[in-house]
């Protein structure tokens, strides 16, 4: 049977209460540990950091997921090569750009996947602003042309970059339908029109949350539909630190990020428990 892996973000536990990812890296993952997590997410290229997560789960044979900012074909070798030294489940991939010379753009993304044909681990590419897949219509131009690109989802920033409001258009929905249709990994925050992390409850944003829970849900329901019996979907909560987390202006959060997290995980595995039932 098909699983679903919630992880939570290391970068999503700086700054956060509670937690000293910096000098007490350990007992900060045996936190996200006690509270039931399936494993974490890591920049690799923190390189002192990566070593206490892959210290820490993989004897616990928990998962985590390795990330890597890449330029070119020989920068994606050599994390594919960290990555499956250290025994990260799967490698996600931002792709530096953004850039306007789309011929450029298939090059670029033609060097990578073949450079993670014969990988021993999953490789997949995150919709992220600022990087190749910054605007949602050029990655659309891209996956026409490259159908089959596997995608980590994190639409948090395709609300954003595109200014989307409510209620969305129906070329928007379908925009981000083919998004979820070439997606095996999932980032989650809940964005608006205008913000990229806002607080899960408060009242103001409850379309946004109840959008974004759709498309979560609408990419389960995808992703299960060619999923073999042993395969597992990954799905990271990533409330980052500020800037990314709104302040007042004292500096403090407006949230406690850490409980927003776990709330995050028991709406992934609510609606996991749905979809996966329905099948």
């Amino acid at each position: 049977m098909p699983e679903l892996l919630v992880l939570q973000s290391v970068w999503g536990l700086d700054q956060c209460p509670g937690f000293d990812i910096e000098n007490r890296l350990d007992d900060a993952l045996g936190q996200v540990v006690a509270a039931g997590f399936d494993g974490v997410g890591v920049n690799i290229a923190r390189t002192e950091r990566t070593d206490g997560v892959a210290r820490v789960m993989n004897p616990l044979g928990l998962v985590w997921e390795a990330q890597a900012l890449v330029a070119n074909a020989d920068q994606l070798r050599h994390w594919i090569g960290e990555a499956h030294r250290l025994g990260a489940h799967h490698l996600n991939v931002q792709i530096a750009g953004p850039t306007a010379d789309f011929k450029a753009a298939l090059r670029l993304v033609d060097s990578l996947v073949a450079a993670a044909k014969d990988a021993t681990l999953p490789i997949w590419f995150e919709t992220h602003r600022g990087r190749l897949t910054n605007d949602l219509l050029f990655t659309l131009q891209l996956l026409e042309e490259r159908p089959g690109l596997p995608l980590t989802a994190d639409l948090s920033h395709y609300t954003v970059a595109g200014e989307m409001e409510l209620p969305l258009r129906d070329d928007q929905l379908g925009a981000i339908e083919t998004i979820l249709q070439g997606s095996h990994n999932f980032h989650g925050r809940v964005s608006t029109t205008h913000q990229v992390q806002v607080a899960l409850d408060a009242p103001q944003h409850a379309g946004w949350l109840n959008q974004h829970i759709s498309w979560w849900r609408r990419g389960f329901e995808l992703w299960l539909e060619q999923a073999r019996a042993d395969d597992a979907l990954t799905f990271m909560c990533e409330l980052g630190p500020p800037p990314y987390a709104i302040t007042a202006p004292d500096g403090r959060e407006m949230t406690n990020r850490w409980e927003e997290a776990l709330r995050m995980r028991d709406i992934v595995r609510g609606l996991w428990s749905e979809v996966a039932g329905a099948h």
